[in-house]
């Protein structure tokens, strides 16, 4: 069919036929132009700039940035870069990290912002680490303190413990030796409530340990922060684990951003803080033969005749009499370093730190004595999608000690070098003129002989000893959303410890002066130590946490927690090997073989739960329950259920201190709990045999045998701890001044004791620890900060003090008995272990005065000089005109008064400055083991202060006659009051401008000079007054002070 149109017809058609084929290119056209736009858009709306501090100028990492209103964010690297995708130009950016204030910036045309934040003075979302989370101080009603260490650690301390010198109040430190690889602190939290173990639980990195050795050996610049756990609110959700407070550490984690590297370290010399001062030769020789006089009567034989002191003094036979000081001979300055190095990074997924650290310390002993450890940290999180977050902690050690035969004994004890001071004499020799190590002086064939020395040099060098000790603890955790607001997390970890010990003593001969053999030990010996212990945990807990109406704030935690552990080792020693150059036991070693070994195994298990809630932050509440099964106990009483409850209220947040322009915040708090105990020997509630009493039958067969010495207790349970706090968290003038007060109550009971009557029809000799004491501690707790910047300077000061009451022991069960150990007893209504001993009175003077006083431990001997002590009671409980057994009473405490410490800081143009002052108050210790005593024996020197002593032409009110009679038991002239005030540390550093360290490649840059003990306030002489608890411990390495430089480099 044919068609025609006409020319109106064509065109319209045409036209028709152009429109149909414009459009789809018109759209085409325009969808090209709008994905171009919009690519033009995105990329110019990428937001990129860097975050600076206002003080320094120096990058800051880790700040948050995200655009208002949504999830989308960034984080800063380490030299503070960010880079971000913004919806749009009016996207506004938030900047934000705790410590400064929050920036928010209009994006705008802008694809480069740069931020300088200022440094915040508020405290309301500073976040405090505590049992099993982390919680806003804001919001904390328990009793928590904590320290963080946002830089490297440059105190030339040797554990981590001493890290907390002056920093925490309620919180006693004590380092009780000077000891490389052993001068660990003790940690003692609102006094001791168990006659057992006083040490906190440690929780590092969410692995609970067993003691402070993995505290003390973790590498100090791998600690993020430090809690300190003091109330049972705060350590219930532990049960029986923290009922001696809580120590919860965290190591330094990897942050998103660019791959940094720090490299730290110190090199220091280490000095003595105290040598004490003894009677020199001349003077040793002269009391000497008073003494001897004084003891054995006018006709005594004296041991050093008129030439030989005059020998003595012009130096004319030095093989036989010369001068030593056995102090500063074995004492002497001793090098420690320190290295550490670490490498961290991470992206949006994958975050991780790896460090490595090395200790090298020597002792300040003459010898061998020397420490090495290396230390490894591993900390790595994986978040393979939104949900789901994987983690891995490592913190592991390896410590190597190496020194002469006995190792620590070789320093310590009767025959160490320290106890060497006094009991060798001063008139033998260093060394004679032949080279050889002296051991005896001139006097040492007379009628009244002297007695041959452990020369130090030979002790400190003889024999071989080492101990390794490897650690390695593991954590893997799984932490999964399941909904919003409702986390489960799960975790293992496994503690590792293996120690293998040698100790070697090899045969010795030592000589006279003249080459005459003065002692001989022709038996070497070899002993081997070897212990594997471990430990398995396993944690399972349920996080919910949600808000009502944007008020009511609540939080709820189910927690299950499973714990094993085993120990076990074994020992073995020979004798006689055919050469001291052969140390195995498969060197030839043929005589006396001995093999001993044993292991025990401990199991817990626990349920926990804690709900939180608050309303608008402005009244808070906290209930914790923990029930605790432990292997240690029978099947009556294996479980013990230990509960909490806290309560806060922020004053400041109510409207009528809404105004207040000084009053920041106010908030006062109080709680109550129990905590458990379970720190106990093992199988106390099943019957054990007691082996090894063989007897012999006949003449020459011997029968095996076990017997009942001991009665079980199946009935044991748990101590138990209660505890009420009360406190005011207060902080004015926009947190520049802040202040934290608590008072505190802690009771214990159904303390195990074991001092009962035992009636000999029963046939055994020993009872099991009973749940029968009781123990009471409370104090006051005080800390004030201020913190201010003027211009370039920025300082902060704070103080802490902490009034304890006297500890005080409250009951020993029916028919328990006070237990007097020595030095010291245990009794109802004083100190726990408080020292035992006799008052002194005065000094006779005159044969009058001790016939006209009490009869002095029915001695006749007792003359003018000698100690006169107070007759207190009798067998009627009143005096009896006799000083005996009776009469003794408690004369000192041996827990402080007062805990205090002062820290101060500040930072100008480049300079740091950090000062720490700490102190104990109050506190008593005796002193009788190292020269005190008024040379009661035939062999012990004197501290130099006995030139003064007794005589009839100088008839001292103050120091008895040399000898005498009674004048060397526990009495109150030997308890010393060992308050002291001590600069802990003090540490100046530059860090060079970024300017220049930029130059170099270097992001940071930074040295210092550092110094640790090296002032002290106190009335102690010739000893340290920081020491331990108990008898000798003026025998034991001396603390040293440590003037330190080194470099913080990050790259």
């Amino acid at each position: 069919m044919k068609h025609s149109f006409t020319k109106h017809e064509l065109l319209k058609r045409g036209w028709s036929i152009r429109i149909k084929l414009k459009l789809p290119l018109l759209m085409l056209l325009l969808l090209t132009f709008q994905v171009s736009f919009v690519n033009a858009f995105q990329s110019s709306n990428q937001v990129t700039g860097v975050v600076t501090s206002d003080f320094d100028g120096l990058p800051i990492p880790g700040v948050v940035v995200l655009v208002k209103g949504t999830t989308q964010g960034s984080v800063t690297d380490i030299d503070g870069k960010y880079s971000i995708q913004v919806p749009g130009t009016e996207s506004v950016l938030v900047f934000s990290l705790i410590g400064f204030e929050s920036q928010e910036i209009t994006v705008g045309n802008q694809s480069q912002i740069n931020v300088i934040l200022a440094e915040s003075e508020s405290l309301l979302d500073e976040v405090v680490v505590v049992g099993y989370g982390e919680q806003k101080k804001l919001n904390l009603t328990g009793s928590v303190e904590t320290i963080k260490f946002d830089d490297a650690v440059n105190q030339p301390v040797t554990n981590s413990a001493q890290l907390m010198y002056g920093k925490f109040s309620g919180v006693q430190l004590t380092q009780a030796t000077g000891l490389p690889g052993a001068d660990g602190s003790s940690i003692i939290i609102r006094g001791i409530g168990t006659f057992g173990g006083t040490n906190p639980l440690v929780v590092i990195d969410n692995i609970q340990y067993e003691g402070l050795a993995e505290f003390n050996n973790l590498a100090p610049s791998d600690i993020e922060s430090i809690s300190v756990l003091k109330d049972a609110s705060a350590s219930a959700i532990y049960g029986a684990r923290g009922a001696n407070g809580v120590l919860v550490v965290t190591t330094k984690k990897g942050t998103k951003g660019k791959f940094s590297v720090d490299y730290n370290n110190y090199f220091g010399v280490q000095q003595v803080t105290v040598i004490p001062e003894y009677l020199d030769a001349v003077n040793y020789a002269t009391l000497r033969n008073e003494r001897d006089l004084n003891v054995n009567g006018p006709n005594a034989a004296l041991r050093f005749s008129e030439a030989d002191i005059e020998a003595i003094r012009n130096g004319t036979n030095p093989d036989q009499f010369s001068n030593t000081k056995w102090s500063t001979i074995a004492l002497r300055n001793a090098p420690i370093e320190n290295h550490y190095l670490s490498f961290s990074g991470g992206t949006d997924r994958t975050t991780f730190r790896l460090s490595l650290g090395y200790l090298n310390q020597e002792a300040v002993v003459n010898g061998k004595f020397k420490s090495d450890r290396y230390n490894l940290g591993i900390n790595l999180s994986i978040k393979p999608n939104e949900w789901l977050t994987i983690s891995n902690v490592t913190n592991a050690y390896w410590s190597k000690f190496v020194g002469p035969s006995g190792g620590a004994s070789a320093i310590t004890g009767e025959t160490g070098i320290i106890n060497q001071f006094q009991r060798s004499s001063p008139v033998v020799p260093v060394y004679y003129s032949n080279g050889e190590l002296a051991v005896v002086d001139g006097a040492y064939q007379n009628v009244n002989f002297s007695y041959p020395i452990n020369n130090v040099l030979l002790t400190g060098t003889f024999g071989d000893y080492s101990n390794d000790n490897i650690n390695i603890s593991e954590r893997i955790g799984l932490s999964a959303q399941i909904a919003k607001g409702l986390v489960f997390e799960t975790s293992g970890s496994a503690i590792i410890n293996f120690a293998n010990i040698s100790n070697f003593r090899p045969t010795l001969i030592t000589r006279d002066w003249e080459g005459n053999i003065v002692g001989q030990n022709d038996l070497n010996d070899l002993n081997n130590n070897l212990n594997f212990n471990y430990r398995l945990l396993n944690e399972n807990i349920l996080r919910y946490n949600f808000t009502i109406d944007k008020s009511h704030n609540l939080g709820f935690m189910l927690g299950h927690s499973v714990i094993y552990d085993k120990v076990d080792g074994f020992a073995g020693s020979l004798q006689g090997f055919p050469s001291d150059a052969i140390q195995e036991f498969d060197g030839g070693g043929v005589l006396n073989p001995s093999v001993s070994g044993g292991a025990n195994e401990e199991a817990w298990q626990s349920f926990f739960a804690r709900v939180n809630y608050n309303f608008q932050e402005k009244y808070l509440f906290e209930a914790n329950v923990r029930r605790d099964g432990s292997s240690k106990f029978g099947p009556t009483n294996r479980y013990g259920t230990f509960p909490s409850l806290s309560a806060g209220w922020n004053i400041a947040r109510e409207e009528f201190l809404n105004t207040s322009k000084t009053l920041t915040e106010l908030k006062i708090r109080a709680s109550w709990g129990i905590s458990g105990n379970d720190r106990i020997g093992n199988y106390i509630f099943e019957q054990s045999y007691n082996s090894g009493l063989d007897y012999q039958l006949g003449q020459d067969v011997i029968v095996p045998a076990v017997a009942l010495t001991s009665l079980s207790n199946p009935l044991i349970t748990w101590e138990t701890i209660e505890q009420f706090d009360i406190g005011v968290d207060a902080s004015f003038f926009s947190n520049k001044l802040n202040l934290t007060a608590d008072y505190f109550n802690r009771t214990s009971s159904d303390i195990l004791y074991t001092n009962f009557p035992i009636p000999n029809t029963i046939g055994v000799t020993n009872l099991a620890a009973q749940n029968a004491a009781g123990m009471e501690n409370k104090g006051f707790e005080l800390s004030l900060g201020y913190r201010e910047n003027i211009g370039k300077a920025k300082f902060n000061v704070s103080a802490n003090v902490t009034r304890m009451a006297d500890n005080k022991v409250t009951d020993l069960g029916p028919g328990g008995e006070e237990t007097i150990g020595g030095n010291t007893i245990i009794r109802i209504g004083v100190p726990f272990n408080s020292y035992f001993g006799y008052q002194v009175e005065r000094i006779f003077q005159t044969q009058e005065e001790i016939d006209n006083a009490p009869k002095q431990f029915g001695s006749n001997l007792t003359a003018p000089g000698d100690f006169q002590y107070a007759d207190i009671s009798g067998p009627e409980g009143v005096p009896d005109g006799v000083v005996d057994a009776m009469d003794r009473t408690v004369i000192g405490n041996p827990f402080p008064r007062w805990i205090y410490g002062i820290n101060a800081n500040m930072q100008l143009s480049g300079f740091d400055l950090n000062i720490v002052f700490q102190g104990v108050g109050n506190i008593d210790r005796l002193l009788n083991s190292n020269g005190q005593l008024p040379m009661p024996d035939e062999r012990n020197n004197a501290l130099s202060y006995w030139i003064d002593r007794w005589t009839p032409e100088n008839p001292s009110e103050v120091l008895p006659r040399l000898g005498g009679v009674n004048n060397t038991v526990t009495s109150t002239f030997y308890i010393q009051d060992m308050s002291y005030l001590r600069l802990r540390n003090i540490e100046l550093g530059y860090t060079i401008p970024n300017t220049i360290s930029k130059k170099v490649l270097l992001q940071k840059a930074r040295i210092f000079v550092s110094g640790q003990n090296l002032l002290t306030f106190t009335k102690v002489e010739n000893f340290d007054p920081e020491r331990q608890r108990g008898g000798n411990t003026d025998q034991t390495t001396p603390l040293y002070k440590v003037i330190s430089a080194g470099i913080n480099i990050k790259f």
